[in-house]
């Protein structure tokens, strides 16, 4: 996998005397998967079909959790004003690497 992936937001934001216009997220380890777990499960929908159900709880651990840190860069802290497409943005993102992962394994989410 890459390793880190990089959002380009869709402004620049300010917080806490900081300014930043991307954010910029490491690979989930499986200290990580072991702390959070899954972000994402298979539930029945309709005649036979799924659907996915995302954990937005847990997307919102790993967001805080992969951040990269350092001197200028943005905290967890600093993200609860971006705009919704931004938020949305890095939803994806988080997502991504569970995708990425799975289609490197082979393993789908799992079914409850």
């Amino acid at each position: 996998m890459s390793g880190e992936k990089t959002v380009r937001l869709s402004r620049r934001y300010e917080a806490h005397g900081r300014a930043f216009e991307s954010l910029t997220f490491r690979e989930p380890k499986m200290a990580d998967f072991e702390a959070i777990g899954e972000i994402a499960e298979r539930q029945p929908f309709g005649a036979g079909g799924e659907m996915v159900l995302y954990h937005d709880d847990r997307v919102w651990k790993y967001r805080d959790r992969l951040l990269k840190r350092g001197d200028g860069l943005p905290s967890a802290a600093d993200l609860g004003d971006l705009d919704l497409a931004d938020a949305i943005a890095v939803k994806d993102t988080v997502a991504s690497f569970f995708t990425q992962a799975r289609r490197i394994s082979g393993n789908e989410p799992p079914t409850s």
